[in-house]
């Protein structure tokens, strides 16, 4: 008689080598979304596409960053969430690490996305509104830490 199955054997060797090649195939395509810094504030997207702007973020030392107004035109780009990545935890101070904006480009167009940056005491209010702080006195230097807009114009194909 006659067996059609495999000898164990060599079922124990293609097992492994089959597990792993669904496991890279499954990994083909999975690229996250395109990351802007500080840096570089020309953003070249298509339709449909996602994107982020992520910023150095220390909230342990008092500094924060905003999405401010005016916003970006909504049959150009969708506003996201908000996402951080820290170092650490709070007990420790240990409150390092970056700070995302998530966006999609939704159709073609160019606009504007501003994103202010506030050292420890440099803002008031909160969210879209956020302002800088008035200058409290004429003895502010030049080392003093200031607030910051940073502008990115993002055109979408």
């Amino acid at each position: 008689m006659t067996s059609t199955l495999r000898p164990p054997r060599l079922r124990r060797l293609l097992l492994p080598a089959a597990a792993s090649a669904v496991l890279l195939l499954t990994g083909c395509g999975l690229v996250g979304p395109a990351e802007y810094d500080t840096e570089t504030r020309t953003i070249e997207a298509e339709a449909g596409e996602e994107f982020s702007i992520t910023v150095p973020y220390s909230p342990g030392q008092g500094e924060w960053w905003y999405r401010v107004d005016p916003r970006p035109d909504d049959a150009v780009v969708r506003i996201g969430g908000e996402h951080q990545d820290l170092d650490g935890s709070d007990l420790d101070g240990g409150t390092d690490g970056t700070k995302s904006f998530d966006f999609e480009a939704v159709g073609p167009g160019t606009t504007k996305i501003r994103i202010l940056h506030c050292p420890v005491g440099t803002c008031v209010g909160s969210g879209a509104s956020v302002s800088p702080s008035p200058v409290a006195s004429p003895r502010q230097t030049t080392t003093d830490p200031q607030p910051r807009y940073y502008t990115y114009t993002v055109t979408v194909r």
